[in-house]
């Protein structure tokens, strides 16, 4: 019996040293723009480290999900004192100039980008773009690093300015309901923020993102002069009703203007991948955010979030993808307020619940249509699900809307569902959603709603 049992001990330690053996050399090969560097980075191997037979796999599913690469291929060899890991990585084209067009409910226009997915071949990402549209305009501009100077540390440097036309809708009083406009305004959101944060170990990541904007109102926002623009099927008349005014009081701005600046910590852990346009894994997400007066804001607030992502790989080509998110916030001012509807909760208009608290849940099956040369056609069945509402209107910078407190509408009345169907068209080569379709039924508003996108639609 002894002797079994030795015998079954050095049976696991040879079992273990040839499955653990030192990595010697490291070959990246085909490669034309990423840096030979950058692909190590990637695939997370530097020479010293132990390797495992069943490294290769997970080596090619990080090279894969970070859509630098048309083919991956990872093998090795034996070389004296360890392995020869040899890389073989085909660059995509990583760059693009396109036009984009969308049509959704209260939004229309179009604009144009450029986007860098391997700047300097050093997996940085570059994003301009730029539109003109009914309800947002905006120019949005991105530089990400995803390691600085080969090390754990990543950084963020963007800048948002936009100009939108918000419509208020009235305060959902019931769970079979369609809240109609209230009032409509237009803010100018001048926005740069900074980020900078660390990778604790593999998909495990934590940042702060220092943001500062600049909120107005222009003056002429409000549209008081011609009610039939400022409401939808109400009667003029009961303008200081609906907007909870005295007659012949000027419409009120939704929050005040001034100076946002704010601090936010996020903790993620990712374990996300993506296999030529299938994912599948999970990534959870925990954020805090908060108002920083001792840096200038006029507006005092915090909020807090969490999130959950988890992607299912189904017969080979299918996919289901669940997400769930939830988030509260105090004192928040107008911009910084959660909404949902449009694209968030489709079957229902842009922005047209708002809240200091929501909880949400979005699920989506694709299935492969056809492939014609690299273009890739997928069909997609969704169900969108979520709460948005007031628990408070104390917040003395905002004019909240008369009902808006949650305990002023029936208990379910913030609760709202749609269901529908869509399509995507994507370049295999590029690995972007160069098309996307959505039709949308409200579930609770007995109404369809149709989302378009042509071009950068991500």
């Amino acid at each position: 019996m002894v002797r079994i049992a030795f015998a079954a001990l050095a049976l696991v330690l040879s079992a273990g040293v040839a499955s653990a053996e030192v990595i010697k050399e490291i070959i990246v090969e085909d490669n034309k723009k990423t840096t030979s560097d950058t692909v190590e980075l990637i695939a997370n191997l530097e020479v010293g480290d132990d390797w495992s037979p069943d490294m290769a796999e997970r080596v090619k599913t990080d090279l894969v999900s970070s859509g630098l690469f048309k083919d991956v291929e990872v093998f090795w060899s034996k070389v004296k004192g360890g392995v020869r890991v040899n890389i073989l990585v085909k660059d995509k084209h990583s760059w693009v100039i396109a036009p984009a067009f969308y049509n959704q409910p209260t939004n229309v226009g179009g604009g144009i980008g450029f986007g860098e997915n391997n700047l300097f071949g050093l997996n940085q990402k570059l994003l301009l773009y730029g539109q003109v549209a009914t309800g947002d305009t905006f120019f949005i501009g991105a530089w990400v690093i995803p390691a600085i100077g080969g090390t754990r540390f990543y950084a963020q440097f963007d800048t948002y300015l936009k100009q939108s036309r918000i419509y208020e809708f009235e305060a959902p009083r019931s769970y079979i309901s369609n809240p109609g406009f209230v009032r409509e305004s237009r803010m100018n959101y001048l926005n740069v923020g900074v980020k900078l944060g660390i990778e604790l170990f593999r998909g495990v990541r934590i940042d702060t993102r220092l943001r500062g904007a600049k909120v107005s109102y222009p003056s002429d926002s409000l549209f008081s002069d011609d009610p039939s623009l400022l409401y939808s099927g109400k009667d003029p008349a009961n303008i200081p009703r609906d907007l909870g005014i005295n007659d012949g009081e000027p419409i009120p701005a939704p929050g005040k203007e001034g100076t946002d600046v704010s601090n936010e910590v996020i903790l993620t852990i990712d374990r996300r991948a993506n296999w030529y346009g299938i994912a599948s894994g999970h990534q959870y997400k925990l954020s805090y955010e908060q108002g920083l007066p001792s840096l200038g804001s006029d507006f005092k607030y915090w909020l807090v979030g969490a999130s959950f992502y988890k992607a299912w790989k189904i017969l080979d080509r299918h996919n289901f993808i669940l997400k769930m998110g939830g988030g509260y916030g105090h004192n928040l001012p107008f911009q910084q307020e959660f909404q949902m509807g449009g694209t968030s909760m489709r079957g229902w208009l842009n922005g047209q619940f708002r809240g200091n608290v929501r909880a949400q849940l979005n699920a989506e099956y694709s299935v492969p249509l056809f492939t014609i040369k690299g273009l890739s056609f997928r069909g997609t069945a969704f169900v969108d699900s979520g709460y948005v509402a007031f628990t408070t209107t104390s917040n003395k910078d905002r004019h909240y809307l008369p009902g808006s407190r949650m305990d002023q509408q029936d208990t379910f009345a913030p609760f709202k569902n749609s269901i529908g169907v869509g399509t995507r068209l994507y370049l295999r080569q590029i690995v972007l959603p160069l098309l996307g379709l959505d039709i949308g039924y409200g579930l609770e508003s007995r109404d369809v709603q149709v989302y378009l996108a042509i071009g950068l639609t991500d």
